[in-house]
């Protein structure tokens, strides 16, 4: 026997006016309305802009199952010291530096350096090791804002990396002192480990075919900056390791791995 109100609850459903079935049209209404006015990235603002009244989602870190264990959040992460994290990169004390978003693309290079020995009256060279070196780490990333939130963190990102590329000069305290060293993790125990890093180039794109978010920095409504929807970062990190780290290397550590885990040799 169907009553009144089970067929108000099934023609709702039917017509889209149930929880999911409202989802559902709202969806397909946004959809067709972003094709129809040509408006995406203002919609697109209009429902970051609601989402961020509403509050932040909860944040899911992105971690990866070995052996049925569940391990530490695997992203590439360049940290930093505290004390560069203020003002615009306030945003970022809470992950202790710059968090990637998305998979970078990270080029690593580490060589052997032989001179060529040619003797006279001679078919072949004689190659004599001179050192082994470890170039430059590049490290290509996206970061987007889609909500005022992730304009925030860009901004921080941003605003940290062009920090730690710049000496202590003129007034302040530890005058003369030179660009921090950071630390580069990502990947698990024996890729990238706390790999200490300087930072030698930072450059970052603002792009011509998309949308900008007006944010401001950390709540504050008197400063207020443009972020893109989509920026790309390249960054170039050197290797830092102390004199004592480099007198105590043993090649047998580093083949066990015993370098790359503790010390974050690579």
């Amino acid at each position: 026997m169907t009553t009144e109100s089970d067929t108000q609850q099934q023609g709702g459903k039917e017509q889209g006016t149930g929880n999911d079935g409202l989802t559902s049209f709202g969806t397909r209404l946004v959809e067709n309305l972003k094709d129809a006015t040509g408006l995406t990235g203002a919609i697109d603002r209009l429902q970051g802009l609601t989402a961020e009244k509403l509050g932040p989602p909860p944040v899911k870190k992105q971690v990866f199952s070995l052996t049925g264990r569940i391990e530490e959040d695997p992203r590439i992460k360049i940290k930093i010291p505290g004390s560069y994290l203020k003002g615009p990169a306030g945003r970022l004390s809470e992950d202790g530096g710059v968090v990637f978003p998305y998979t970078p693309q990270i080029v690593v290079q580490t060589r052997a350096n032989y001179n060529a020995l040619s003797p006279t009256h001679s078919n072949y060279a004689f190659y004599a090791y001179q050192n082994s070196q470890m170039d430059a780490i590049s490290i290509v990333g996206t970061f987007t804002a889609q909500n005022i939130d992730d304009a925030r963190y860009m901004l921080g990102a941003i605003h940290a990396l062009r920090a730690v590329t710049k000496m202590n000069f003129g007034s302040g305290e530890n005058i003369g002192a030179p660009p921090p060293v950071c630390q580069l993790s990502g990947y698990g125990t024996y890729q990238f480990n706390n790999l200490p890093v300087v930072i030698s180039s930072f450059f970052y794109t603002l792009n011509e075919d998309v949308d900008y978010i007006a944010s401001d920095s950390n709540g504050n409504d008197d400063d207020i900056t443009a972020m893109p929807s989509r920026a790309e970062f390249t960054i170039e990190c050197l290797p830092a390791f102390s004199r004592r780290d480099q007198a105590a290397f043993n090649i047998d550590e580093f083949i066990q791995g015993n370098l790359t885990k503790d010390k974050g040799m690579v």
